[in-house]
């Protein structure tokens, strides 16, 4: 199956309780797990080079016993909790409620300290690649494996918000996939659900995809963001084209040799053909339905001779057949 995580990032505006309705939304419309972001701003950006970003994250901000109480909630609905944790306390935090994984947002890829810390937990990493070129990835995912965390999906990301469609570069899951040698996913910001679509079929395992309630919110993500109805549809969606892309192995499927049957062809006798006669490529037409000497061996059979009178219009089965 394919991993489905409503993103809610910031969407919940730093209001406990619209975090709450989001994450009661999200797993009412089919996410597998719920992810909130936590961090402290006053951790996050600097005052002297990046206040306006610490003003805002300020506002945003959801304080740990409010994640906590979260994912107590997410335990009630039976929905996996997932949190990016943006420090290393959060990282403790998030691990002692305790979280099954972590999410390592693109802005953090090249921050090592924070990703050996949230290796060391032991849990799985879902690490995006928004910003980066496939060197950056390769050392973060040394970084992980260095501190004793082999189990890592990578996630293609563009940190464009929204991404237009030309700039989504979804042959990147499959150049992922080649590079790392470990489960590739997409992390999307463009707008709608085609791009998640296309990602499955392009062999993504998990899909991370922004959510809100409504566009009429106010944020950042709010363009990009699922409502629970397009949630419900990626859901029904992604699954529906898991199913379809099969094992790969290029044999007839169950029930196709039936169908074989009726549409491939067979060989027949092109006019009356006497007994001894040897059959040459005038004496032989191809004809449905295909439950006679196959069309396919129309070569071999040229040469053989007839053992039997054969009119025309006859399927011509082995047993009618001697070699020379």
């Amino acid at each position: 199956m394919v991993y489905l995580i409503a993103e809610v990032g910031v969407n919940h505006q730093g209001d406990y309780d619209l975090a709450l309705e989001h994450l009661r939304a999200a797993t009412q419309a089919g996410a597998d797990a719920v992810k909130f972001q936590a961090f402290r701003a006053t951790e996050l950006a600097s005052r002297a080079y990046a206040k306006d970003q610490l003003d805002f994250f300020a506002e945003v901000e959801l304080t740990f016993p409010e994640l906590g109480k979260l994912y107590e909630e997410a335990q009630k609905l039976e929905v996996v909790f997932l949190g990016t944790p943006f420090d290393t306390e959060a990282v403790d935090f998030l691990d002692q409620l305790p979280v099954p994984a972590f999410k390592v947002s693109s802005g953090d890829l090249t921050n090592h300290p924070l990703l050996a810390h949230v290796a060391r937990t032991g849990k799985p990493i879902y690490l995006s690649t928004g910003m980066s070129n496939i060197g950056e990835i390769v050392d973060a995912v040394g970084v992980c494996r260095r501190n004793g965390n082999q189990d890592i999906t990578v996630l293609h990301c563009v940190s464009l918000y929204p991404t237009p469609p030309e700039q989504a570069n979804l042959l990147a899951i499959r150049t992922l996939a080649g590079a790392v040698d470990l489960p590739v996913g997409y992390s999307d910001h463009t707008t709608g659900i085609e791009a998640c679509l296309a990602a499955v079929a392009l062999g993504a395992t998990v899909i991370e995809k922004h959510f809100v309630l409504d566009r009429s919110r106010k944020g950042p993500d709010v363009e990009l963001s699922a409502t629970p109805e397009e949630l419900a549809e990626l859901r029904h969606g992604v699954d529906k084209i898991y199913q379809e892309l099969g094992d790969g192995n290029k044999v007839p499927r169950p029930g196709e040799m039936e169908v074989a049957q009726i549409a491939r062809r067979s060989l027949f006798a092109a006019r009356d053909i006497k007994k001894g006669e040897a059959l040459t490529p005038d004496l032989l037409t191809c004809h449905r339905p295909g439950s006679g000497i196959p069309a396919s061996q129309y070569s071999e059979v040229v040469g053989y001779r007839v053992i039997q009178d054969v009119p025309a219009g006859e399927m011509l089965l082995w047993e009618m057949l001697e070699g020379v």
